[in-house]
């Protein structure tokens, strides 16, 4: 009975160490299961991060690659731009040209843009002139005769004053203390006359009053004379200006008769330059038939070249320059 009940007892507790066994290797299983579960959810978290990783190579391959192009566009921008681009010395070379052209041709533009303006400016003082003389035709009734207008007997300040009647509101100037000193120069002939030395006159043709002052600045002055006819004597010159002499060197002087009865004298810019017969003053002499004429080298000749329609005719030079051999 005893040996029976200890058999017995030994079964028992066999199950129980089979239960406990199956116990611990459902747990061994469970612990390897959540071991594996963690694995595999490193590994999940580790191909993510090497997927991340492999991208974040890509977009760095890719930008590295777009800055290439950028630089390579730069770099081919900057050697068009280096191409296109003009060194200093080509700039100087261009400009010196440019200067040396411009001096040139500059003096010769500016001359004759100048002498245009001379003459419109002639034309119009002239035409002032003409005019006032048909105004006083009219008045007097002695159409194509204004021989009167010049009278003989009358002073220059006289004749001046009548003359200003038919201006349109002129300044009258008819002594030089009317506050009108600024009106006494001189002007250059139209083309220069040389002394003895072979140096140009100095002293060329003078301006002062009797005269007035026009509403567009231009001056007029009279100069009347007792008669019409009347002897000069003084110097001659050759064609070139130099003064002719005798065979031993001496200036020859000259006797002749001067037929004119008035001398009107305008300056068609006022007092401004170039203050030169021929350029922008001008000469007109009455004889006693009421006719035009004048001497060529104060501007005669050049206003008729003038209201012919060919322009100015004079000479540029400095008084007192020497004569060319």
């Amino acid at each position: 009975m005893k040996f029976g009940g200890g058999g017995a007892t030994r079964k028992t507790g066999s199950c129980c160490d089979l239960q406990k066994r199956h116990s611990e290797l459902d747990s061994e299983s469970i612990n390897v299961d959540k071991n594996r579960l963690r694995l595999g959810g490193r590994s999940d978290e580790s191909s993510q991060i090497t997927n991340s990783s492999f991208r974040h190579s890509e977009l760095d391959s890719e930008s590295i690659n777009v800055d290439k192009n950028n630089l390579r566009r730069i770099d081919r921008s900057d050697q068009s731009s280096r191409k296109a681009a003009f060194t200093m010395a080509e700039v100087l070379i261009t400009l010196g040209i440019i200067g040396i052209v411009a001096a040139m041709t500059l003096p010769s533009l500016i001359g004759r843009w100048k002498d245009k303006e001379y003459e419109v400016r002639a034309k119009r003082t002239f035409s002032l002139i003409n005019q006032a003389i048909e105004r006083y035709e009219a008045e007097s009734g002695m159409i194509g005769d204004f021989s009167a207008l010049f009278d003989t007997s009358q002073t220059s300040q006289a004749v001046l004053k009548h003359f200003s009647e038919y201006f349109e509101s002129p300044t009258l100037c008819l002594t030089r203390s009317d506050n009108c000193s600024k009106y006494v120069y001189y002007v250059k002939y139209s083309s220069p006359l040389f002394d003895e030395n072979g140096d140009a006159m100095a002293d060329g043709i003078g301006i002062s009053p009797p005269l007035m002052v026009l509403k567009d600045g231009s001056i007029v002055t009279v100069k009347q004379f007792d008669k019409c006819e009347w002897n000069y004597s003084g110097t001659s010159y050759n064609p070139d200006g130099t003064v002719k002499v005798d065979e031993n060197g001496n200036p020859i002087i000259y006797d002749w008769v001067l037929h004119y009865c008035a001398s009107i004298f305008f300056d068609t810019n006022g007092i401004s330059p170039p203050n030169q017969a021929g350029a922008d003053v001008f000469e007109i002499r009455i004889n006693k038939d009421g006719q035009f004429t004048g001497w060529g080298n104060s501007g005669w000749t050049s206003l008729q070249s003038i209201l012919s329609g060919h322009g100015p005719v004079y000479t540029r030079y400095s008084e007192g320059q020497k004569k060319k051999p």
